[in-house]
């Protein structure tokens, strides 16, 4: 038998340890953003540019996920229509501003969607300041991409614009907030 030295045996030791981590902790089995795509609901319909608004579009839009783009952030845009229900607010200019300097915008489509492409803004840069339409964030983004991780839907429990405990509530914007560079009418 060879003798192993101290650093030969901690060396052989952390190699196991990679082999494991590699083995079962990178295996796509993270609990934390399988546990938020497990309580998504099913979808409807096929999955387009227009599919689930109001969801946390990078829980399948990024690494984990694997759905087709990767997102370097997303969310929904709603106005209240005439019965004071939430609706999609198509045409909206978002526009999100980097904290190295670096501003992009994106435009709300018929459901209210928006998106930048991750290999469009690989270099995103945290925290980050929003501006959808007239209205800006008040507080900034810290980390997360998907709006609707902190924007969330009402719910049973959460009446209104989604505004709880939990949430801040939707993105809302007034009614005719379009702008021409979105299709829209003017600002």
């Amino acid at each position: 038998m060879v003798p192993v030295s101290h650093g030969r045996r901690f060396a052989v030791l952390s190699f196991a340890f990679v082999l494991g981590v590699g083995a079962f902790g990178c295996n796509g089995n993270d609990p934390v953003p399988q546990e938020v795509l497990d309580d998504l609901p099913a979808e409807q319909g096929s999955p387009s540019a227009l599919h689930r608004p109001g969801q946390p579009c990078l829980s399948c839009h990024s690494t984990y996920g694997a759905a087709a783009p990767a997102f370097a952030i997303a969310g929904t845009v709603y106005k209240e229509n005439a019965m004071g229900a939430l609706a999609a607010a198509p045409n909206v200019k978002v526009e999100i501003f980097d904290s190295a300097g670096p501003s992009r915008f994106a435009c709300t489509n018929a459901a209210g969607n928006f998106y930048i492409e991750k290999d469009k803004w690989a270099d995103l840069t945290f925290p980050l300041k929003v501006r959808a339409g007239q209205r800006s964030m008040n507080s900034i983004i810290g980390r997360e991409g998907s709006c609707a991780s902190c924007h969330k839907l009402p719910s049973d429990d959460r009446p209104g614009n989604g505004a709880g405990h939990d949430s801040a509530g939707v993105v809302l914007v007034d009614d005719g907030d379009t702008d021409p560079i979105c299709g829209g009418g003017a600002p």
